[in-house]
């Protein structure tokens, strides 16, 4: 036990195995977030049945207005840990105590708001909705340390277990729950019973148990390292919340929620999916802070995989988007999947975006972080007005445009204490970029022309084997880039043969 518990406190060092361990962890983590994505999916489909698009569009009013809340409650604390070379139990305590009081206050203070939230609205069903959602931060509150250590010991398919199985436990609340007509409760309780297996799981798995605080003069810097995190992590998620708060002031909820539910599948396919990975690679790249010139070879690799992969992704999403709603959904949710061939297209842009995270805060400058997470937010809102008098399509477009005007600003601002700019970015994802727009190109015309005949399903697989077909084309055979094929080959083969655990 002791040993089990002090693999957790460990320093930071450049281990002979780290880059293997970073890729098993990042491919076990994907492995699990795309069966947790497929569970969401598969959720979606059966609740879309079962309930109205009103009922969605009231719940996302609440969850867009609170979003931000759970990074209160984390208060970049957790990113503190990971990224901290040292670290002691004592310190942990404190940040533990630290989060349960900050989960708890948050809790209090979304209650009270409450009523306020059904005022503005002139929705009284939403102050219930807001009231159960503030059970989640108390959960959030009391396992963010315990998870903290478990991606700090680089335990990411742990994680994703018990991220899996607390989706499946959310999903079962929630479809049992509709099931007996009790409609927008289905998702009001749905994140509760999610978030509550989620704290469960993480105190079985991660042995450590929380003592007495303990307010050295360590602790200080990694609040004050925390405090940066949360404060991009909020202004951000707030900034992104604009789009569907302004929806739901100007537009009836039934348009929310088609573009909830689009904007819920690019999540669930493409942005989860970014958001496992940036966990690995900032932790994985937090051992390197002492090797400028590792630190960028790596992050250049890194970005250079993630590129060739997921570009491609968000481009066949986008051309199918509206076959694929519909087949998942259902044909009233066709809107949803126009909308979603918009959102899909921030996926080529966000691979390069979401990834100055990784730069922040391995080098422990997340005070810059915040910085460029104003920035962010004042061009978001700006885009997002901008789109609002065009409707859900409008805003949707908007989005898009401001990944696009930010993604490689973001990692030149970013990597600039260690000398990373354009010249690197471009290099590392330039073939991918080009190949993905061509296939989204190629693939929209062939939909709109060829292929108005067959049904959706056939339409999916034979955009899909196209699109897939003439990026390889373009990457592979134009430009000759062939070593994320061959990294991902190498990293599957150890995954077979040695089980997903780093």
């Amino acid at each position: 036990m002791a040993r089990s518990v002090a693999v957790y406190f460990e320093d930071h060092s450049q281990s002979k195995d780290l880059g293997r361990r970073a890729l098993r962890g990042g491919f076990a983590s994907l492995a699990m977030q795309y069966g947790n994505s497929a569970l969401q999916i598969l959720a979606a489909v059966v609740l879309a049945r079962l309930l109205a698009p009103e009922d969605f569009g009231l719940v996302a009013i609440v969850t867009v207005l609170t979003n931000f809340a759970p990074l209160l409650v984390d208060f970049g604390l957790a990113d503190a840990t990971v990224q901290r070379s040292q670290i002691t139990r004592e310190q942990v305590n404190s940040l533990f105590w630290l989060s349960s009081g900050i989960g708890l206050a948050v809790a209090v203070v979304v209650a009270g708001c409450s009523p306020l939230i059904a005022w503005i609205y002139r929705e009284p069903r939403l102050e219930p909705i807001a009231m159960c959602t503030a059970i989640t931060f108390v959960l959030g509150g009391v396992s963010n340390q315990h998870l903290a250590l478990l991606r700090r010991s680089m335990q990411f398919g742990r994680i994703a277990n018990i991220q899996v199985l607390s989706t499946l436990m959310g999903i079962a609340v929630a479809i049992a729950i509709a099931i007996c007509g009790f409609g927008y409760w289905a998702l009001a309780l749905r994140p509760i019973a999610n978030t509550l297996c989620v704290a469960v799981g993480a105190w079985f798995v991660c042995r450590w148990r929380p003592g007495f605080p303990a307010f050295d003069s360590e602790v200080k810097p990694m609040v004050r390292f925390g405090l940066h995190v949360m404060s991009f992590s909020v202004i951000v998620a707030m900034a992104r919340s604009v789009d569907r708060v302004t929806l739901g002031l100007f537009y009836p909820p039934e348009q929310v929620g088609y573009y909830q539910n689009g904007n819920a599948l690019y999540e669930n396919s493409i942005l989860s999916a970014f958001l496992q990975l940036h966990i690995v690679a900032s932790a994985a790249l937090s051992k390197l802070q002492s090797d400028a010139d590792v630190l960028r070879e790596r992050y250049e690799a890194a970005l250079s995989v993630l590129a060739f992969f997921f570009m491609p992704a968000a481009a066949i999403l986008s051309v199918v988007a509206k076959d694929l709603t519909a087949i998942l959904l259902g044909e009233k949710w066709r809107i949803a999947g126009s909308l979603l061939s918009i959102i899909a297209l921030r996926g080529l842009f966000q691979v390069i975006e979401g990834s100055q995270g990784w730069l922040h805060l391995s080098i422990g400058r997340a005070d810059r972080w915040r910085n460029w997470g104003i920035i962010t937010a004042a061009v978001q809102v700006v885009a997002v007005l901008a789109g609002l008098p065009f409707g859900p399509k409008g805003v949707a477009v908007a989005i898009v445009m401001t990944s696009l005007l930010l993604a490689v600003p973001s990692i030149v601002y970013a990597g600039r204490p260690i000398g990373i700019g354009a010249g690197l970015v471009i290099r590392a994802v330039g073939p991918q970029l080009i190949g993905a727009i061509v296939a989204a190109a190629a693939g929209w015309w062939l939909e709109t022309t060829a292929l108005t005949a067959y049904s959706s399903f056939v339409r999916i697989l034979l955009l899909g084997s196209f699109c897939i077909g003439l990026y390889l084309a373009v990457v592979v055979g134009l430009f000759r880039l062939v070593q994320p094929v061959k990294v991902a080959r190498s990293t599957v083969r150890e995954l077979l043969g040695r089980g997903l655990e780093p």
